[in-house]
């Protein structure tokens, strides 16, 4: 999953800013919406294992993909690890490795996620989690006095198939961040999907 992370906002490694999927253009109300509260705590060991993918805000790297996982482990330097995984629509399979850090232990739910393939860090703030059952993540950054915006959401769940009264409620809370919930859109996971050893 070119994300989640989680991720997260390597479309700013892009090029042709103005075609890319979550890059807005616009007036005030296209700016980001204020910054939501993060978890207050973050307990890393719990959040570690398989990651499904069930709605977005789709980056420019996630159009049409379909199967998106993300898994997140502790490598022998006790950095988290990222690997995201995907099927793009002409059935090839995706992968990419990352890491992921907490730059300010007072924001705990507020991590960066390092893409080798990415010159920057992309942002990938913890609105809620049950650990157990979903999380929901969030990051919007504004550029060019909030001229343009690049906006990432994702509702991750431990099921393959939510249930998607639980994906309502992920959306439910983005909405009542301010997030506009209608760019969001539902994640394909079927029986068939493939996420390892797929090449």
């Amino acid at each position: 999953m070119r994300a989640i992370l989680l991720s997260c906002i390597v479309a700013l490694a892009s090029a042709g800013l103005p075609s890319l999927t979550g890059l807005r253009f616009g007036s005030l109300r296209a700016q980001c919406p204020p910054k939501p509260p993060t978890v207050e705590t973050f307990d890393v060991e719990a959040y570690l294992g398989l990651w499904y993918e069930q709605k977005r805000i789709p980056a420019s790297f996630q159009v049409d993909t379909t199967c998106v996982r993300a898994e997140y482990g502790i490598n022998d330097e006790g950095v988290v690890t990222v690997h995201n995984t995907a099927t793009n629509a002409d059935g090839s399979f995706d992968e990419i490795y990352g890491t992921a850090t907490v730059p300010d232990p007072e924001h705990p739910g507020e991590l960066l996620v390092d893409f080798p393939t990415s010159p920057v860090k992309g942002e990938y703030w913890v609105l809620d989690t049950d650990y157990e059952n979903y999380t929901i993540i969030y990051s919007c950054v504004d550029y060019v006095f909030g001229l343009i915006h690049f906006e990432f959401a994702w509702i991750l769940t431990r099921e393959t198939n939510a249930d998607p009264a639980l994906i309502q409620q992920g959306t439910d809370l983005l909405e009542s961040f301010g997030v506009d919930v209608s760019l969001m859109e539902l994640t394909t996971q079927i029986p068939e999907c493939c996420y390892e050893n797929c090449a």
